[in-house]
């Protein structure tokens, strides 16, 4: 039995020290990713100034306004929420280094240019993505359905062009999700879960389908215009089979001498 209970924290022993590189590595990546965060953002309002690198303590990030960690002794970051935080510049490609984290909100900031795609196949656990109210810019990711356990995305108030990608439609956790007052254009894609609403879409001019106003080259629109066409040229045909009627009983009747 003393055997037994030895080789199995022996056992236990072997596997942490297995896994300890593992995690001193990824909780290094998630330092390096509020690292860069802080150096790619400026900060007009000082509400970064207590992220003070350096110390290396156990879980000293988890002070940091605005981060939170999944255990308050770790340097594993959960969740960042500076929201309103007035920081500018463009989007900080390097909170693709928090890997594990959960939520990002950089809501209510001056954030600009474009998403970088390869950002966010990069955080594969993210339930709540909330960019609304900022000044970004070009087309939403194609790589933004990748994250399977997305919850909420809030992309609304920006400056994002193009469509949106038609993979957003099947993604079956999302149940919140906004475009408002961008740019987008094309049909809307046919979502099948979640609170997708008219106010999703708001103040997209030339966006149309379900629940805004049908696509000029729908099905419905076709066949309107088809059956339109068909009318005329039974119209025409018509015409054209009286007018021939007429002349050919004109030409039988008989002339007089």
């Amino acid at each position: 039995m003393v055997a037994k209970q030895v080789c199995t924290i022996f056992i236990r022993s072997c596997i942490w020290l297995l896994l300890l590189p593992i995690l001193t590595r990824a909780m290094e990546s998630d330092i390096t990713c509020l690292r860069s965060l802080k150096s790619q953002l400026k900060d007009p309002h000082a509400y970064l100034s207590n992220w003070i690198f350096g110390n290396y303590s156990d879980g000293y990030i988890c002070s940091f306004f605005g981060v939170y960690c999944w255990r308050s002794k770790h340097n594993k970051v959960l969740s960042i929420n500076l929201g309103g935080s007035g920081l500018e510049g463009e989007f900080p490609s390097g909170v693709k280094l928090c890997s594990f984290m959960e939520s990002l909100n950089l809501t209510g900031n001056n954030l600009t240019g474009t998403l970088p795609s390869d950002t966010f196949s990069s955080l594969p656990y993210l339930v709540t993505l909330d960019l609304s109210n900022n000044n970004l810019a070009g087309e939403i990711p194609a790589s933004l359905p990748n994250m399977s356990y997305l919850n909420t995305l809030l992309l609304d108030h920006n400056r994002f062009t193009g469509s949106i990608p038609s993979e957003l439609a099947s993604s079956p956790r999302l149940l919140q999700f906004s475009v408002a007052h961008n740019d987008l254009k094309g049909p809307i894609p046919e979502f099948t879960a979640g609170n997708i609403s008219l106010s999703s879409f708001d103040d997209n001019p030339d966006l149309c389908g379900f629940p805004l106003d049908p696509c000029p080259d729908s099905f419905y629109s076709m066949a309107i215009i088809a059956a339109n066409i068909a009318a005329a040229a039974f119209f025409l045909v018509g015409a054209c089979y009286g007018w021939l009627y007429d002349s050919r009983k004109q030409n039988q009747r008989p002339r007089r001498r």
